[in-house]
């Protein structure tokens, strides 16, 4: 391999994407480069990072179990614990199916240990909705923490490059928008929208996200929030303002794309020669990351292989659709 050849080339911006690139290159000795915009701090978030979420699949869930410790020890010795706060996020459902996804998903999580409890009725939530509390989950701070990974990775060896400098053997798409650039005709472009308040009163909890609506809301230090709404095409905006309520005052928004596949669950695996696609994980994606290193430097348990290998463009995907997102 030549000096400025590459193991992998980590094309993405997400924290996920960050992870990934120092965990394949500090535990797994792999030469890697990152091909990624250092933006967090300048523009609206295009996502969220939660260690919880309304998944559907049992598989998952047994698998963030020993992931989600990992990934917080990590980001507690590269990064410090602002990286992160714990909180007790809500999970709201208004339709008869959502509520039923929303039951599966509270018995699924309940069985992993997970403290989920019902949310009393109160005017702070849309009328005949139900709610569920997830406590003591993990929410990343992402403009902190792509900061804070910048010296670790420049420690570990990890060179950031513009794509058309990057030569490696295996090319890592891993986030919706690196995913979406390279054309795949695995996935789908899924018009969505970040909206920024003004400061407004304090929601019923930090992070609270609505299962029919493709909705999830932060609310963030000084009281403003940041709105995210996946698909919803041009009633996307009612959509968010409807959760929000009649006091809330745009302070800002902006328009991307969100990879979705057909059947809810991600896409993980090769989408062409040498390059390995990791889309349309939401919440979770970057508490995967130490599975998903392991499994692209062949280091995998055998859990978290079959994880993957289920999810791949050439696996019987009817077995790993998600209900919910």
């Amino acid at each position: 391999m030549g000096a400025d050849a590459f193991d992998f080339a980590i094309v993405g911006s997400s924290p996920l994407a960050l992870l990934l690139a120092g965990l394949l290159a500090a535990r797994h000795q792999r030469k890697v480069c990152l091909v990624a915009q250092s933006h967090a701090a300048f523009r609206l978030p295009t996502g969220l990072d939660l260690s919880a979420a309304p998944l559907t699949r049992p598989e998952t869930w047994a698998l963030l179990a020993a992931t989600v410790p990992e990934t917080v020890r990590l980001l507690a010795r590269v990064a410090g614990k602002l990286a992160y706060d714990r909180i007790d996020p809500l999970v709201v459902a208004e339709t008869a199916a959502g509520r039923d996804a929303l039951g599966h998903v509270r018995h699924v999580a309940l069985g992993f240990g997970h403290a989920v409890e019902p949310e009393p009725a109160s005017s702070a939530l849309p009328g005949g909705a139900v709610a569920n509390r997830f406590r003591d989950a993990v929410l990343i701070n992402r403009p902190f923490l792509e900061a804070a990974l910048i010296p670790w990775l420049e420690s570990v060896g990890v060179r950031r490059l513009d794509v058309a400098d990057a030569t490696a053997e295996f090319t890592v798409l891993a986030d919706d928008e690196a995913a979406l650039a390279r054309g795949s005709r695995l996935l789908q472009p899924q018009p969505s929208l970040t909206l920024m308040t003004e400061p407004l009163p304090a929601l019923p909890a930090p992070v609270m996200s609505f299962i029919d609506r493709g909705l999830a809301m932060r609310q963030l230090t000084g009281g403003g929030v940041s709105a995210l709404v996946r698909g919803g095409g041009t009633n996307a905006n009612g959509m968010a303002g409807a959760a929000l309520g009649e006091r809330a005052r745009l302070a800002g928004q902006a328009r991307f794309l969100a990879a979705a596949t057909s059947d809810g669950a991600p896409m993980l695996g090769l989408s062409e020669a040498n390059v390995f696609t990791i889309a349309g994980l939401g919440m979770t994606g970057a508490f995967l990351a130490p599975a998903l290193a392991r499994f692209l430097a062949g280091a995998a348990t055998t859990q978290e292989a079959a994880w993957i290998d289920a999810r791949s463009p050439l696996a019987d995907r009817s077995l790993v659709a998600e209900a919910a997102s």
